[in-house]
């Protein structure tokens, strides 16, 4: 007896029959169609080497263009080799796991979720923009004649004519003197013009020093010099008297005859050799004040370099007449320019006020700024500026 083994063939594709191949639909990651390449015999399905080298690190892993693009609900896409191989041959799980295997690709699990997009905020309501505010109009810039009255901030040489009243008033014992005895103005005066010639030549030694007294008539005591003790042995010797006018043009004439003022071709840019500055120590009370100046005293008030302060020592509330007030308005309209600076004192007050008026005068007439704008107080808010009084 023969035993004849017979082997059931497995069920596979008819003769001539191609064996079905899911294409892969053509991506930018699969241009050509990677699936769909032939074998080695050039036949489709033809045998390959199962084992395929993997892709290299960095190269694109297919699909993953279309993935990080697509704007379609995240898809889950499981393929699975136990799933395709357990269907009969010829089936189309049979077929993916052959393509797989003809495209040198293992069966895996894939799951391509797309990254959620996060939720943007709304966008913040416009803040409201506050109105600009007006610009305010420009001031109107004054004429070029007021500039070229101004010479330039220079520390020139002064050359300084102290104006020295002997009236009877400067006699009167009225000043409250350090040690609360009561003293007279021309004793202080004194030792204030004395104390202020050192100090100015301390300064600058440049400086210069004249002294005038003043009667009824005007007279010029002591020439320039640049030495203090000069002008001192001259200072104490002096006698008040009974005036009953006073001739202010008298007193400029004199003044202008002994000077000559320096004639500059740029005024505000070029500074002066040196400037001329009287210093009027006043204290009559009553009588009328003379003043009538001619075109040469006009012109010497209005140059830039010469200047006329006053120190106008009155009896204040003590006098009943008011005509020390007239007096001083007529030395505050002098000033057209506003360059020279002016102070009122009360004999009947403290010596102090007339040594804080001389300290004030100490400042160079073309470095000082209006005497409006001057503020003497150590500390901030200490105290204001000393107002002019009511004329």
């Amino acid at each position: 007896m023969v035993l004849v083994s017979m082997e059931t063939p497995e069920p596979g594709p008819a003769d001539g029959e191609e064996r079905l191949v899911e294409l892969r639909p053509r991506t930018r990651s699969n241009p050509e169609g990677a699936e769909d390449r032939r074998g080695s015999t050039g036949s489709l399905g033809g045998t390959v080497n199962p084992i395929s080298p993997q892709p290299a690190v960095g190269s694109r892993v297919e699909g993953e263009g279309e993935a990080s693009t697509s704007d379609s609900p995240p898809t889950t896409t499981t393929t699975s080799g136990t799933t395709a191989a357990s269907g009969p041959v010829g089936t189309p799980g049979a077929a993916a796991l052959a393509s797989a295997n003809a495209s040198g690709s293992f069966p895996t699990s894939v799951a391509v979720k797309e990254r959620p997009k996060p939720s943007q905020p709304p966008p913040p309501l416009a803040a409201a923009v506050p109105p600009i505010p007006p610009i305010p109009p420009i001031p109107p810039i004054p004429p070029i004649a007021e500039y070229q009255l101004r010479a330039p901030r220079a520390n020139c040489p002064e050359k300084v004519i102290i104006c020295l009243d002997l009236s009877e008033e400067m006699s009167l014992q009225k000043l409250e003197s350090f040690n609360g005895s009561k003293t007279n103005a021309l004793n202080i005066s004194q030792k204030m013009i004395e104390m202020f010639v050192r100090t100015k030549h301390k300064i600058d030694k440049r400086h210069e020093f004249a002294l005038v007294v003043v009667n009824d008539d005007a007279l010029w005591l002591s020439g320039f010099t640049s030495d203090p003790r000069e002008l001192c042995s001259c200072l104490y010797d002096l006698d008040t008297n009974v005036c009953e006018s006073f001739n202010l043009e008298d007193l400029l004439n004199v003044i202008r005859q002994k000077i000559e003022l320096p004639i500059m071709d740029n005024v505000q840019t070029i500074p002066p050799p040196f400037v001329v500055r009287a210093l009027l120590l006043y204290s009559r009370q009553v009588g009328q004040m003379l003043f009538s100046p001619s075109e040469a005293v006009s012109k010497m008030l209005q140059s830039p370099y010469f200047f006329l302060d006053v120190v106008y020592l009155h009896n204040g509330a003590e006098d009943s007449d008011s005509s020390w007030r007239d007096n001083y308005r007529t030395f505050c309209d002098l000033d057209a320019r506003g360059l020279c600076y002016r102070f009122e004192v009360s004999l009947s007050g403290p010596a102090i006020e007339l040594h804080n008026c001389m300290a004030k005068l100490l400042s160079h007439p073309l470095q000082r700024p209006y005497q409006n704008h001057a503020s003497y107080s150590l500390l901030e808010g200490d105290a204001p500026p000393q107002a002019e009084p009511a004329v």
